[in-house]
């Protein structure tokens, strides 16, 4: 399954301030960039910015288990 706009991910990048925390996606740029995918949370972090992003591969999609 592919990442799309609006999909809930948890952030598996270890170094991060998220890691371990459920985003949305907010945008995901098709260009060869290092990481293309803009996620937005809830929470703030120390510099006050709530998005972030990410390479596919530190990301983990979350299924919803009613609309499957």
């Amino acid at each position: 399954m592919a990442i799309g706009r609006a999909s809930l991910v948890r952030i598996k990048r270890k170094e991060s301030f998220w890691f371990n925390q459920v985003g949305s996606v907010a945008s995901v740029d098709k260009s060869k960039v290092n990481y293309p995918i803009l996620v937005r949370f809830e929470t703030v972090n120390y510099s006050g910015t709530n998005t972030n992003s990410f390479a596919m591969e530190e990301l983990e999609e979350l299924v919803d288990k009613k609309n499957k």
